[in-house]
Formats: C-alpha cells, structure tokens, sequence
C-alpha cells in the first residue's frame, strides 16, 4: 500500500446542474475534522470510574486558498453559496485524483454542508489568501481515505 499525498485530494463543488461538480481552484491545505460527543452515563456503583456512551458527532471541513480567478464555476460559486442569505445547504465532494479525480471512482467524502468564508487576507507583498470552513448539514454520504 502506497503513503497517500495530499496534493491529490481536492474539494469539488457542486454546480447548479444537480450531480455535476467543479473543481475549485487555487486550493492550499483541506482537512476534515470529526469529533464526538460523550454522554455521562457514570453511577454511584462504578467503583470511583467514570463511565460515558458516545454521543453526537460534528463534522467540519476547512479549506485554504489562494483563489486562482476567474473561477466562475469553482470559487466564485463557492464564493456565491456561502455569503447567501438566509445560508442554504450544498453539496461539496472530495477527490483523490488531483485535478482530474472522477466520480464516484475517487470521490472521498461527499456530503450536504453549510459554508462560510471565515477570512480574507490582503497581505503586503503576499497573495490573496481565503479560509472557509463547512459544517454538515446532514451525515455525510461518503466519508473514507481511499
């Protein structure tokens, strides 16, 4: 089994036709972050233990980019559908593959998320620099590596 790199992972969105995706362009570090909750289910009687059940997960997904534009239909879509008001959910996937990543054959992760551009950057002597962050919207469809 071969290291995975992370170049290879990129983040499509999905476009207005339903089930057609574009890649975003310009993008930098992508991660995915899962956490879970705990549910206290400790007793007088568990001899000075504490004992817990999992309880809900909560998802999030973040991406760096220095947006490579125009990009109408990858960042300035993505761009679109996290400043709208009120937020609606959208579909984004992640695939291996680089730039030419096929679905379903790569796709990673698929799932309904919320966005927001969390910062823009203008730096002296620097590239323009956007972070957004996704929440789910619902359980994701496709969560593994490879």
């Amino acid at each position: 089994m071969a290291k995975k790199l992370g170049n290879d992972y990129l983040l499509w969105v999905e476009s207005a036709t339903a089930g057609t995706y574009n890649l975003v362009k310009g993008q930098q570090t992508l991660s995915v972050s899962r956490d879970a909750g705990s549910i206290d289910t400790t007793s007088k009687d568990d001899s000075g233990y504490g004992t817990s059940a999992p309880g809900l997960k909560s998802l999030k997904l973040s991406l760096d980019a220095i947006p490579n534009l125009p990009d109408a239909d990858g960042y300035t879509r993505l761009e679109t559908l996290c400043n709208a008001a009120p937020a609606t959910p959208f579909n984004v996937q992640i695939r291996k593959g680089g730039q030419t990543g096929a679905s379903p054959a790569d796709v990673v992760f698929a799932g309904s998320v919320y966005g927001n551009i969390a910062s823009t950057e203008f730096g002296q002597n620097d590239a323009v620099k956007a972070k957004i962050e996704f929440s789910a919207a619902a359980a994701p469809t496709t969560d593994k590596l490879a």
